[in-house]
């Protein structure tokens, strides 16, 4: 098992010990995952935690390899607004033309 399995799944049943419910998506290393359950096992998870069952909450932690998978998210960019271009005043742009053609005539 990758090491980044092992660091999700151990964070995942240290979410579910911390807060007593399943979560749908985990942060390690500044990333996040999205996570997937298959839906019988979540339900089995949920109610080993209602009933305070801590053996079969166990054996369902020993299952979770097989029955979890992630995905990593990506993050969108943040679009920068675009930089306003350098604007010259509108009198100062049209006399300056005008000027330069006085003063060739």
């Amino acid at each position: 098992m990758a090491r980044v399995d092992s660091t999700i799944l151990h964070e995942i049943v240290r979410i579910i010990q911390a807060r007593a419910k399943v979560p749908e998506r985990v942060r390690l290393q500044k990333r996040d995952y999205q996570l997937t359950y298959l839906d019988d096992h979540r339900q089995r998870i949920e109610e080993a935690l209602r009933r305070h069952d801590a053996d079969r909450l166990n054996m369902l932690f020993g299952q979770l390899a097989s029955k979890v998978k992630y995905q990593l998210l990506r993050r969108v960019a943040a679009r920068q607004k675009p930089k306003a271009r350098a604007q010259i005043p509108a009198g100062r742009a049209s006399r300056s033309p005008q000027r330069k053609q006085a003063r060739s005539r």
